[in-house]
C-alpha cells in the first residue's frame, strides 16, 4: 500500500502530462425573470407591461501549463417558451462564447488570440457585459506585457470580415463588412471593421493610473467607405485613508461616417468607507450634439458595460438612443449588509448635456430628465449559487419623453426582476 501511495504522483503525471498542468471544467445555469413596465424608455399608455424569463447556460473548459493556456466556453441563450414542449425546431442561440489561446513567451510577455472578453478597470470602455445573457466578445489578438510589481501594457488588434456574401472566406472578392443596419453602424450592437488599441495600467501603493488609446473603424457606405474614430483617455484612483477618489477623462476625434468628430466625457467620484456602509457620490458627463457645431460632438462609450454606470433601467447607452442629447448623471450609491445577503441602493439624477427643444422645435426644453431609484438584493446560496432580486423606478420628466420619442407615456415606469445563478465546478 505504501508503495502504491508513493507511486500516485508519477501515475498522475503520466495521465495528465506534467505536474504543472491544470485542467478545470465548470458550468453556469443563469435564469432571470423580468417584469418590464417602462424599461429603456417610458412606456406608452396604450401598451401593457412585459414579463419573461431568459436563461443562459454555459460550459467552461480551461487548460493551463507554464507555456500556454486555452479556454473554450460553450453557451446557450434562450427565452423560456422559444421552443415548443414537443418541437424539433430550435429557438435558442447556441455557439461559442469564448475560444482563445494564450502563449507565454516569458513570465512577462505573452500573446492571446481568439474569441475573448476584453475588460479593463471599471469596464467603462472595455467590458464583458455579463449582465446581458449573451455578453460582449471580440475576435482579436493581444500582445500582453505584465510585470508582477503592477505594470500592464496591452496592445490589441482585430479585423472583422463578413463571409456570408461570398461563401468561403478564402474566396472573398471584397472586404465590405456591413454593420448592424437597424440603427446605423454606430449603434451599440453594430460591429467594427477593424479595431486597434493600446492600454497601460500602473498600480501604486495607494492608487492606480490607466491610459487608453483606441481606434475603431466602421464602414458606412461602399467598400472603401471606412471612418476611423480615435478615443484617448486617462483613469486614476487615489486612496486617502477612508476616502477613495476616482477621476476619468476621455476625448474622441476622427470621423463618424462623413462627419468630423470632437466629443468628450469625464467622471468624478468619491467613496467614503465607514463601519456601517460605503457611500459613493459621483458625477458623469458625456457630451451631446451641439447645434451650433459643424462637427459630430456626441460621445460614445464604445465597448463598456454601460448597464453598470447610467442606471439599471438602461435608459442610456444600452442599445437605445437619447436623441444625441448626451448625459449628465449625478448619483449616490451605497451598500448595506442585510441578513445573510447585501442590499445595494443607487439614486441617479439625469440631465441632458446639450440643448434640446420642445416638440414645436422653437422653445428650449428643460435639461432635467428625471430621477431613477435602483435597489438590488444579493444573497449567496452555498458555495456555487447566488440569488438576486431587484426593483427600479424612473421618475421621468417631459424632457425624457422628448428625447425618447414617447408622446403619451405612463406616469409610473418601473422594472422588477429575480435571478438565480448556479456555477458548479465539475472538475
Amino acid at each position: 500500500m505504501k508503495k502504491l501511495i508513493s507511486a500516485l504522483p508519477a501515475i498522475f503525471m503520466l495521465i495528465f502530462g506534467t505536474a504543472q498542468a491544470q485542467f478545470t471544467l465548470t458550468g453556469e445555469v443563469n435564469a432571470r425573470s423580468e417584469f418590464r413596465n417602462g424599461f429603456k424608455k417610458p412606456i406608452e399608455e396604450s401598451l401593457d407591461p412585459a414579463f419573461f424569463t431568459e436563461q443562459r447556460t454555459r460550459l467552461y473548459a480551461n487548460y493551463k501549463t507554464t507555456e500556454y493556456e486555452i479556454r473554450i466556453a460553450l453557451q446557450d441563450v434562450r427565452m423560456w417558451g422559444a421552443d415548443g414542449i414537443v418541437d424539433k425546431t430550435y429557438g435558442g442561440s447556441f455557439g461559442i462564447a469564448e475560444a482563445w489561446a494564450r502563449y507565454y513567451m516569458s513570465n512577462k510577455l505573452s500573446v492571446k488570440f481568439g474569441r475573448q472578453i476584453i475588460s479593463y478597470d471599471n469596464q467603462r470602455m472595455f467590458g464583458g457585459l455579463e449582465w446581458a445573457m449573451q455578453g460582449l466578445r471580440h475576435d482579436a489578438a493581444l500582445l500582453l506585457y505584465e510585470v508582477s510589481l503592477g505594470l500592464k501594457i496591452h496592445v490589441g488588434l482585430a479585423y472583422n470580415q463578413n463571409p456570408v456574401t461570398e461563401g468561403e472566406p478564402i474566396r472573398l472578392s471584397g472586404t465590405y463588412y456591413p454593420s448592424f443596419t437597424g440603427n446605423g453602424p454606430y449603434h451599440a450592437t453594430g460591429n467594427y471593421k477593424h479595431m486597434e488599441f493600446a492600454y497601460l495600467n500602473k498600480k501604486f501603493e495607494a492608487g492606480t493610473v490607466s491610459a487608453y488609446l483606441i481606434n475603431d473603424a466602421r464602414q458606412y457606405g461602399l467598400e472603401d467607405s471606412v471612418a476611423n474614430r480615435q478615443t484617448y483617455g486617462l483613469m486614476g484612483m487615489k486612496k486617502l485613508g477612508n476616502l477613495k477618489l476616482n477621476a476619468e477623462a476621455f476625448y474622441q476625434g476622427g470621423k463618424v461616417g462623413f462627419n468630423n468628430l470632437s466629443a468628450y466625457m469625464f467622471s468624478l467620484s468619491a467613496t467614503v468607507k465607514s463601519s456601517v456602509t460605503p457611500l459613493i457620490i459621483g458625477y458623469d458627463h458625456l457630451s451631446g450634439q451641439e447645434l451650433n457645431s459643424n462637427k459630430n460632438t456626441v460621445f460614445a462609450p464604445l465597448f463598456g458595460t454601460n448597464h453598470a454606470f447610467y442606471g439599471f433601467m438602461d435608459y442610456f447607452y444600452v442599445g437605445n438612443g437619447n436623441s444625441n442629447s448626451g448625459l449628465q448623471d449625478l448619483y449616490l450609491k451605497t451598500k448595506f449588509k442585510l441578513g445573510k445577503g447585501a442590499l445595494l441602493g443607487h439614486v441617479h439624477y439625469y440631465m441632458t448635456a446639450s440643448t434640446i427643444y420642445e416638440s414645436d422645435g422653437i422653445n428650449e426644453a428643460s435639461a432635467s430628465l428625471g430621477t431613477e431609484l435602483d435597489l438590488v438584493y444579493v444573497r449567496p446560496l452555498g458555495s456555487a449559487g447566488t440569488f438576486k432580486m431587484g426593483y427600479s423606478q424612473m421618475f421621468d420628466t417631459n424632457s425624457m419623453d422628448l428625447i425618447k420619442g414617447t408622446s403619451n407615456s405612463k406616469t409610473l415606469n418601473n422594472w422588477a426582476w429575480v435571478q438565480l445563478i448556479i456555477k458548479p465546478k465539475f472538475i
